[in-house]
Order: structure tokens, then C-alpha cells, then sequence
């Protein structure tokens, strides 16, 4: 009989792991709250964390249990150490689970927890369905100025998001029409450009796009030669201040006499020139209402008794509506409220719905105003609103011209 030397079998790496075979989506949507988690640790994590923004954010107590729910149903159907999708998540939304709190809550316990967020870019959904019946030479050439915008080079930085779609959507109705007559953009001619350019609204705005795109592709050598070199489109000089009509005056009292948040912004911006952006981005201790004034950080504004008694309404009115709120901007939405951030752009545009003026439109009536009790002083006009030499003046000599 003969007698075989034993073999080890090799020890196992510390660091192994079992690679995943098939990376099949979960489906938490018809999950159940009462069935057991498969990883109680982990859910122990979220359900603190949650407690957690729930009391730094306000939110109220339904959210908070609608959360709680939406986090024991991912925990019943995920193993433990087992990547959470943002997009499992957000298909729970239509079930009664606040998916973007649910999120706020993973992604705030990312500590321990790894979250991927593989929700498709709503800006590259929209550049896909925009731009999809271009031919593939040009759309590659579109995709090397996209690649430029979003993300930069080593020499130039990426540009906003809204920066990119503007300057996308600019140049859309351009490319679309050059689709139909060439392949690529190297066949564009500066007559090309004249032609499209020749009556179109906003030439200033397209011609800065089309310059944008060119220029890249230019340095890139993915094109001969810069049609928009030769190219210049002058600015449409700053349109002169006008006064507001004493009916869109009333019809703003009027709609901001049952409205505190519009009452705030009108007094804000008509009667302080605050411009939009710092009115969204005001925050509670800038506004010193013992003292009747407000800190701007470049100077500080004495408060008039009807933009106290305004601000002193609204503050009323915020505390009634959210009392528990951890968002230290003085204005909130029912969204905000819950969160850090200002409110959108959108949300104080559609303040104005249905007015007869706009919120730029306002300021420059509140300037004016300033301006003619004080017979066109430039001098007192940019220090009051803080504006530079140029649109101060502009607002003198629109005083100036008035007939006396």
C-alpha cells in the first residue's frame, strides 16, 4: 500500500470576496414594514439617522413616520452589506414612501452604509432626446463641447449646470438646421451663421453660444476654421428705467394684502432694491427687527415701520405654519421647510404670476422712485442701493429727461 503525502489545500485570501454574477435590481415597492430585516444593525443605523433629521430639519411627525416605514421596507429586502440603489428607492415613491427623504436619510448614514446613486441625469436625458436625429460625425463633435462644459479641462473649469443647458439649448435650433444640409460642423461657413442669426430674438445670447461651441472644436482641431472669427453682434444697450403704472402698483397691494410671502418680497424688493437673489437667499439673522434693520454683509439697511410690520407678519406666519423648522432662510416653502436650502428661482418668479410686473420690473420702480426725491443725485443713488457708477447714472438721467 502506498501512502500519499497530504496536500494543503490553499488558505483563502483575507481579502476574498464571491463575485456578483448578476447585479439584479431590487424591488422594494410591494415590500412589508412588519416582515423582519435581514440586517437588524443596519436598519438600527438608519432608523437613528432618521430620528436624527427629523429633528434638525422639523419635519413633521407623518414624514418621519412615512420614512421610518420606507427604511424598514429596503431593510426587508436587502442582505446585509448589500449595496442600497437610489433608484430602488425612488421607485418607492408612488407607494406612499418619500423617496428623496428616505435617500436623505442613506446618504447622511453613508458612514456605514454604501449608497450608489444611479438615477439617470435628467440633463443628459434631455441632451439625448434633443439631440438625437443628428448625424453621428456631428453629434461627436456636439459631444466634445459637452464634454468641455460639463466637465472641464485642466486649463478651463466646467461650467454650472444651468450655465450648459442654456448655452445646449442656444445652439439647438442652429444644429437642427445645419442636420439637414451637412454631416459635420467643418462644413459650416461664416454666411451660414449670418443667415441664422439674421432676425433671431436673442442674437447676443446665440452668437456668445455658437462662439462658445466653435471655439472649442477649433482648439480640439475638429475644425478647420472658426466661422464666428469675423462675427460681431453688438449688446442691445440696458433698456431706460421705466415707473410702474399706479394699476399695476394696486394690483400687487392688492394681491400681497392676503399674501405674506409676496407682502415680504414686495417690500424687499420695491422698496429696498434687494435684488431676487438676495431676497431667496436671506436668512434669519440678517434681519434685526429690535434694531429695524438688515445685514446684507456689504452694508446694512435701515427698516422702514411698514417693512417691519411686513416682516414681523410673515416671521408670525412662518412660525404658525412650521414651527419645528430647521432651515434658517426667512423664506420657506412647504419643500424647504424641511430641508437647509433658499427657495427656487421658480418659486419666487411664480409669486408674480397673473401681476402686472415683474420682480425686476418692481426694483426698478422702487430705484426710480428714490431717484426722483432726491432730483437724480447719482451719488445718493448708489449708496442707498449699493449699485455702482453706471446704473446709477442710468437711473439719473432717466430723472434728468423727465420733464420738469
Amino acid at each position: 500500500m502506498t501512502i500519499r503525502p497530504s496536500v494543503a489545500a490553499p488558505a483563502r485570501s483575507a481579502g476574498w470576496e464571491q463575485p456578483v454574477l448578476v447585479d439584479a435590481p431590487r424591488d422594494c415597492r410591494y415590500a412589508s414594514s412588519l416582515d423582519p430585516p435581514r440586517d437588524p444593525g443596519f436598519l438600527q443605523r438608519v432608523l437613528r439617522q432618521a430620528d436624527v433629521l427629523a429633528e434638525h430639519n422639523g419635519w413633521p411627525p407623518r414624514t418621519l413616520q412615512q420614512v421610518r416605514r420606507g427604511l424598514r421596507m429596503i431593510a426587508s429586502c436587502h442582505e446585509p452589506g448589500e449595496t442600497v440603489k437610489a433608484s430602488t428607492v425612488t421607485a418607492m415613491s408612488p407607494h406612499g414612501v418619500p423617496g428623496l427623504r428616505v435617500l436623505e436619510v442613506l446618504f447622511a448614514a453613508g458612514d456605514h452604509l454604501v449608497v450608489v446613486d444611479d438615477r439617470t441625469d435628467s440633463l443628459t436625458v434631455w441632451i439625448d432626446a434633443k439631440f438625437s436625429t443628428l448625424p453621428s460625425r456631428l453629434r461627436d463633435e456636439l459631444d466634445a463641447w459637452i464634454t468641455m462644459l460639463r466637465h472641464g479641462t485642466p486649463r478651463r473649469r466646467a461650467r454650472p449646470r444651468i450655465t450648459a443647458f442654456t448655452l445646449l439649448a442656444a445652439v439647438h435650433p442652429f444644429l437642427i438646421e445645419t442636420a439637414d444640409r451637412y454631416t459635420t460642423l467643418r462644413q459650416v461657413t461664416r454666411q451660414d451663421v449670418l443667415d441664422w442669426l439674421d432676425g433671431r430674438k436673442h442674437q447676443t445670447g446665440d452668437a456668445h453660444a455658437l462662439r462658445g461651441l466653435f471655439g472649442v472644436l477649433k482648439a480640439q482641431r475638429l475644425v478647420f476654421a472658426d466661422p464666428l472669427t469675423r462675427i460681431h453682434v453688438s449688446g442691445r444697450n440696458p433698456s431706460t428705467p421705466a415707473a410702474l403704472t399706479a394699476d399695476a402698483l394696486h394690483a400687487i397691494g392688492d394681491a400681497a394684502r392676503n399674501d405674506p410671502a409676496l407682502q415680504t418680497v414686495v417690500v424687499l424688493i420695491g422698496g429696498h432694491a434687494l435684488r431676487p437673489h438676495q431676497v431667496r437667499n436671506l436668512t434669519i439673522d440678517q434681519v434685526d427687527l429690535p434694531n429695524r434693520r438688515i445685514d446684507l454683509g456689504a452694508g446694512r439697511r435701515l427698516l422702514d415701520l411698514f417693512t417691519a410690520t411686513a416682516l414681523t407678519g410673515y416671521l408670525n406666519y412662518r412660525h404658525e405654519r412650521w414651527p419645528d423648522t430647521g432651515n434658517p432662510h426667512l423664506l420657506l416653502t412647504r419643500r424647504t421647510a424641511h430641508e437647509r436650502g433658499p427657495v427656487s428661482t421658480y418659486w419666487l418668479t411664480r409669486l408674480f404670476d397673473g401681476l402686472l410686473a415683474t420682480a425686476a420690473q418692481l426694483r426698478e420702480d422702487g430705484i426710480l422712485e428714490e431717484a426722483r426725491a432726491v432730483d437724480g443725485d447719482p451719488l445718493h443713488i448708489a449708496a442707498m442701493f449699493g449699485l455702482t457708477a453706471k446704473p446709477a447714472l442710468r437711473y439719473a438721467k432717466t430723472i434728468w429727461r423727465e420733464p420738469s
